[in-house]
């Protein structure tokens, strides 16, 4: 299964300003710029993490990189994927990666990894449709039936490989990696999706390995 990962990309106002606040004697509070809220500051983690995948991409000659989109939503969202109706997920269809407000400040209230880790393995999912993991895989099944669990579990395993590598290239602030593994745990325990239980230490272990060797062929784990 090694030709799985063979990578193979998708083809004058300011003085007024100034006077304003010298009249309302109010400029050390007008004069600074909000400061940004939680949508906001996801956003921005959520920018830079495609920043890195970029850049890796870039550097490793695997193509252009197509940014995914990013939502938030309240409650639920119609996409072409279906009706989402919380968490944060992927839809490869609209190449969109969509959070619920209620898991963003659930997450956010959580600390530690939480919300960095639903972020970059629904990012993960995105570089891996990007790379042609998933048609690859679809094709995979169709010629071999019986596969079909073991390939859709190493491509589980690879997601989270996705986010070590990711986390090793990322500049900027970011929680260390025991933090996104202890937040795989907790996201995999309350998933009740036993595929992702079933493989969850080599989730684990792949995640370390693609942050140890930090490039993307640290992530063939279909030539396992």
């Amino acid at each position: 299964m090694s030709h799985l990962l063979k990578l193979r990309p998708r083809p004058g106002a300011l003085a007024g300003i100034l006077l304003a606040c010298f009249a309302a004697a109010a400029c050390s509070k007008q004069g600074r710029p909000a400061a940004a809220g939680p949508k906001q500051e996801t956003e921005i983690l959520f920018r830079r993490m495609q920043a890195a995948w970029n850049q890796i991409f870039t550097s490793e000659g695997s193509g252009e990189y197509r940014m995914a989109r990013f939502a938030v939503y309240a409650r639920e969202k119609d996409t072409k994927c279906g009706r989402l109706t919380g968490g944060v997920s992927y839809c490869p269809e609209e190449r969109l990666v969509a959070a619920e407000e209620g898991w963003l400040q659930t997450a956010r209230q959580q600390g530690g990894g939480a919300l960095a880790y639903g972020l970059a393995r629904a990012l993960a999912r995105h570089v891996q449709h990007e790379l042609t993991i998933d048609e690859r895989v679809e094709k995979a099944i169709q010629k071999a039936p019986a596969s079909k669990q073991e390939l859709l579990g190493k491509r589980e395993i690879q997601a989270d490989c996705f986010v070590g590598l990711w986390r090793r290239r990322h500049e900027g602030d970011a929680p260390p990696l025991d933090a996104l593994k202890q937040a795989a745990r907790a996201w995999t325990a309350q998933s009740g999706d036993a595929r992702l239980q079933g493989v969850l230490e080599q989730r684990l272990d792949w995640m370390q390995r693609g942050h140890d060797q930090g490039e993307l062929a640290a992530c063939n784990v279909f030539a396992q």
